[in-house]
């Protein structure tokens, strides 16, 4: 279903465009669940290891989850490119380690390999699309049909396991996925229950298997 949109082999080659740029930059290693506050604009952030999640958080205190951050990833980009302040968190949802690529060193590699620009462009766009599915799915689709949708989006960005499955490859607590959907940690949970005992979807080790996409994908009002 968004496989136009994800292409797998064009996401490899910029995970390891920008994995070949975080030697020009200082690792530093955190723990699971730490916050990392990076300033705008003068680092390009890349994941070298472990999961990280980019979050909006209201002044009330409702979260949104936005998309998670694997190995090869960036953050930061938009305000190196754009400006202004950055208004999401860098969360680590494991132990992770990070590149910070300063803003000159940064600018150096881009001058003399202007070619590097099209991965900016492909992470930038890629986000984009993530937050647009997003914004979509919640206004054509009910409840079920937002939970179908976000597995088939978060499946579609993950890597093939060595089954080659349709599976989410990254773990999602039913709270981070109630934070994705804007709905109920209950209702994920009653609805990832129905899937399961539909035949559509198995779970392993936390880690959800879609065995039969068709008929989750009847779930969702699709954009055309």
């Amino acid at each position: 279903m968004y496989s136009d949109w994800f292409d797998q082999k064009r996401q490899d080659k910029m995970r390891q465009i920008f994995l070949n740029l975080s030697k020009e930059g200082i690792v530093k290693s955190y723990n699971k669940n730490e916050i990392i506050n990076i300033e705008s604009g003068e680092y390009l952030v890349i994941v070298v290891e472990g999961i990280l999640s980019v979050e909006i958080i209201s002044s009330m205190g409702n979260e949104k989850l936005l998309y998670v951050l694997r190995p090869g990833e960036i953050y930061g980009e938009m305000s190196y490119f754009c400006g202004g302040r950055c208004v999401t968190i860098l969360k680590t949802k494991q132990k992770a380690k990070i590149s910070l690529v300063k803003k000159d060193i940064l600018e150096k590699i881009l001058e003399k390999e202007p070619e590097i620009y099209i991965y900016f462009i492909h992470s930038i766009t890629r986000k984009f699309r993530i937050v647009m599915f997003q914004l979509t799915s919640a206004i054509f689709n009910d409840s079920i049909g937002r939970i179908a949708d976000t597995l088939l989006r978060l499946a579609s960005c993950s890597e093939k396991n060595s089954d080659q499955e349709i599976s989410i490859s990254v773990s999602y607590t039913h709270q981070e996925l109630a934070n994705n959907v804007g709905c109920s940690r209950i209702t994920i949970t009653r609805c990832l229950n129905r899937f399961k005992s539909e035949g559509i979807i198995d779970i392993q080790n936390k880690r959800i298997i879609i065995k039969d996409i068709d008929k989750l994908q009847s779930y969702v009002d699709k954009i055309i």
